[in-house]
């Protein structure tokens, strides 16, 4: 088991993890776009870079206004490990461990790096007619930039002939086709965006699907930059509520993963990070850890991965003494 260990420690940085969802590259990086690169504009530049922060890692709009963050509101500059500008945009760096201990006095939810892919199919009807954002465009890039702004990692349609005849006449109206789409384009949740105008006003209808779960929304905005990111917004909420490791509602859990490799050992622990994870048990039949989680989180968390609960006798146990013994708190999973 130590050589096992071992060799996990060195090569877990090199493997290339193949589930779907996937750690947000920059999660703990903000760029606010700011009119100047005066004093006081920086600051206010900061304290909104802290703002989105908090609600990227905790799913809620108000977070920094919790009583044990706010002295970090008013200045960030003790979890920031650097900032700069490009141009106008005030890039800021902001410390993880630093980060995630200040929020470990807060009551707050904690919402992992490792999160869903969705795919966004976003679909502008206005006088030009209906049209879709598709990959490569610089629209899309756009709308990219949005979802990274809320830590929320997507893709985008290839746009081509199969996608456009998806789309119809009515984007909204053929949902149960573009769903499907989540399989070709190897996504973990389906976001479907009907853009449209009212006067100088933008308008936006907005569901997600999560599997069969589906939340939906609308919004308006004054600009393009607006919408996009108001949309997103909400995503990074509606993700969060499922995903975020809420303080006080989970309890001891053991996981028993069967017929793990090095890479799916890797890609396991990857998952059940937000867990407080521990290893338990390395057997040549299965794996097993400690987490600290409520059932449902545990089980949407594993799916992220293509992993599926599956019944003790679907896994290999040592004898009908340890399955009585594990019943009550043990889960199995599988691929």
């Amino acid at each position: 088991m130590r050589f096992f260990l071992g060799i996990v420690a060195i090569l877990t940085s090199l493997i290339a993890v193949t589930a779907v969802a996937k750690p947000v590259v920059g999660l703990y990086q903000v760029r606010e776009e700011l009119p100047s690169q005066e004093t006081d504009v920086r600051d206010a530049g900061l304290q909104q870079a802290f703002v989105t922060l908090m609600q990227r890692l905790t799913g809620q709009a108000n977070a920094a206004d919790s009583a044990q963050l706010a002295a970090f509101k008013r200045d960030p500059q003790a979890l920031i490990s650097r900032y700069g500008y490009e141009g106008n945009t005030l890039v800021v760096n902001f410390d993880p461990q630093t980060v995630q201990s200040a929020l470990r006095e807060t009551q707050l939810p904690l919402w992992g790096s490792n999160r869903p892919v969705v795919l966004a199919w976003w679909v502008i009807d206005d006088l030009n007619g209906q049209r879709l954002v598709s990959d490569g465009q610089p629209s899309a890039q756009k709308v990219a930039a949005a979802a990274q702004y809320y830590g929320v990692p997507v893709r985008m349609p290839l746009g081509d002939l199969a996608d456009q005849m998806l789309i119809g006449h009515d984007a909204l109206a053929r949902t149960e086709q573009i769903r499907e789409s989540v399989e070709r384009y190897s996504a973990d949740s389906v976001l479907l965006v009907k853009q449209t105008q009212d006067g100088a006003q933008l308008l936006a209808q907005w569901q997600l699907w999560i599997g069969d779960e589906y939340q939906q929304g609308d919004l308006s905005a004054d600009s393009e930059a607006g919408l996009e990111r108001a949309v997103f917004a909400q995503v990074n909420q509606q993700l969060a509520q499922r995903f975020a490791v809420k303080p006080g509602e989970g309890h001891a859990l053991m996981v028993r993963v069967a017929a793990v490799d090095l890479e799916r050992f890797v890609q396991v622990e990857r998952l059940l990070e937000p867990f407080a994870v521990q290893l338990h048990t390395v057997d040549k039949n299965y794996v097993q850890w400690q987490v600290n989680s409520s059932v449902e989180q545990l089980k949407a968390q594993m799916a992220l991965g293509g992993l599926h609960e599956q019944t003790a006798e679907d896994t290999a146990l040592d004898s009908t003494e340890e399955m009585a013994d594990t019943r009550q708190s043990m889960l199995y999973f599988g691929w």
